[in-house]
C-alpha cells in the first residue's frame, strides 16, 4: 500500500492498495514492474489490518484496490469482505477482462474505474487482449449494477483519431462518465516506441473529449488543463 491518495479516487482521501500481475501488455503502463507478477512478496492478513488500522485511526475512510489487474487473485472477493468489515468505502481499477468476477464483486464496491484502452477493433494488437466481448460484458454490468462509476481512457494520438473516439463512444453510449488523461513518456515504459513520443497536447484532449460528449453523459479531462 502507498501513502494516501487525494487524486485515485474523486472526492475522497484513499489508501491505494496494488495487486501485481496483469494480462494485458499495454507498451505504455506506469505500473510497468507489476505486470505479469504474481510472485512478489506477499502481506499477512494481520499486516494488512494492521495497515488498514493505522489508516482508519487518520482519519482515512477509503481504500482504491488497483493493480496490475485485481481480479486475476482469487482472494480479492475476501479482500473486500475485510474492507468492508473495517469500514472502508472502496473502489475497484479493472481493465473489465474478467467479467465473471466483477459481476460477483460489484455488490461490495462503491466505485469502479474501468479502463477503456482503445477502440474495440484494437484490443489484440494494441494490449495484447483478444477477447473483446469480454470487455463489452464488463461495459455492461457496469453501466447497470455500478454504484458509482467511470470508464477512463489514457489518450495516445496514434491510436486515438476522431473515428477511433468515435467507435469507443459507441461501446459505452450512455455512460454517466468517461475520463480523458494525458499519455505522459518515460524511461521505464515497458515499449520503448513509447518513450520518446510527446505528451499529449491538451488541445488533443479536449477535441477528444468533444468527440465522446456525443455518446456520454459526462466527459471529463483530467489533470492540469
Amino acid at each position: 500500500m502507498q501513502d494516501a491518495s487525494m487524486v485515485d479516487y474523486p472526492g475522497r482521501m484513499a489508501a491505494v492498495m496494488f495487486l501485481p500481475g496483469c494480462n494485458f501488455r499495454c507498451g505504455f503502463c506506469h505500473n510497468a514492474p507489476l505486470m505479469g507478477r504474481v510472485d512478489v512478496p506477499t502481506v499477512s492478513w494481520a499486516d494488512v489490518e494492521k495497515i488498514c488500522r493505522t489508516f482508519r485511526n487518520n482519519w482515512i475512510e477509503s481504500v482504491v484496490v488497483t493493480g496490475g489487474e485485481p481480479t486475476l487473485h482469487p482472494g480479492l472477493p475476501h479482500l473486500m469482505e475485510q474492507l468492508r468489515a473495517w469500514g472502508f468505502t472502496i473502489k475497484l481499477d479493472t481493465n473489465g477482462s474478467r467479467p465473471a468476477v466483477l459481476e460477483t464483486l460489484l455488490p461490495q464496491v462503491d466505485y469502479v474505474a474501468m479502463d477503456v484502452k482503445c477502440a474495440p477493433g484494437d484490443y489484440a494488437a494494441n494490449v495484447g487482449f483478444a477477447d473483446v466481448e469480454a470487455v463489452s460484458r464488463s461495459i455492461a454490468l457496469i453501466q447497470e449494477q455500478a454504484r458509482q462509476y467511470e470508464f477512463r481512457t489514457t489518450v495516445i494520438e496514434a491510436w486515438h483519431d476522431a473515428e477511433k473516439m468515435r467507435a469507443m463512444g459507441e461501446w459505452v453510449r450512455g455512460a454517466k462518465r468517461h475520463v480523458l488523461q494525458a499519455f505522459v513518456p518515460r524511461d521505464d515504459l515497458p515499449d520503448p516506441a513509447f518513450r520518446g513520443m510527446r505528451e499529449t497536447p491538451a488541445e488533443i484532449l479536449h477535441q477528444r473529449a468533444e468527440v465522446l460528449r456525443a455518446y456520454v453523459e459526462r466527459v471529463e479531462v483530467r489533470g492540469e488543463f
